[in-house]
């Protein structure tokens, strides 16, 4: 019997706190939004001032120049847009950190394994030495340099508009 007894009162304790655990947490002090409250009362003010003054004499009109009529402007055909294709890598080629193999490597870049045989790419500047761009490497997403003859660039992308990127250490 004496068993019994003590194990009830062990499944009581542990009922009891498994109530007590589970019971929801209550903030005692509710929290003000600051932002909202000061958005508001701007609001109010903004609305309980006058916007202008009406003035204590009307505005007389003055005379305006009459319109002369003009002739209807022509309208021309339009111009076909010319198709301006991204930046693309034509070669396979190595892409590292810097300008060449001192730099740690990052990747290859394959075009071949493209049906166009081209691997569209974006370009984010110009290397500080000539004959090198940097790139948004086009696998991992992170900057990388490739030489400038290993890409097609069409003549609408000016090379002098980007910024000049120097390699980290």
């Amino acid at each position: 019997m004496n068993i019994s007894k003590s194990f009830q009162i062990i499944v009581y304790i542990i009922l009891i706190i498994l109530l007590v655990a589970c019971a929801p947490k209550v903030d005692a002090v509710p929290t003000v939004d600051v932002v909202s409250t000061m958005a508001a009362e701007l609001a109010m003010l903004m609305q309980t001032q006058t916007a202008l003054a009406i003035p204590p004499t009307p505005v007389i009109p003055t005379a305006s120049a009459t319109l002369s009529i003009t002739e209807t402007p022509t309208i021309s055909p339009p111009t076909e847009e010319v198709k301006r294709n991204p930046p693309y890598v034509v070669t396979f080629t190595a892409c590292h950190t810097g300008p060449g193999e001192p730099y740690k490597f990052i990747s290859n870049i394959d075009p071949s394994i493209r049906k166009s045989g081209k691997q569209v790419v974006e370009i984010l500047g110009v290397g500080s030495e000539p004959g090198w761009v940097v790139i948004r490497n086009p696998y991992f997403n992170n900057p990388c340099w490739i030489k400038e003859t290993d890409m097609e660039i069409g003549a609408h992308i000016i090379l002098s508009d980007y910024p000049v990127m120097t390699p980290g250490p």
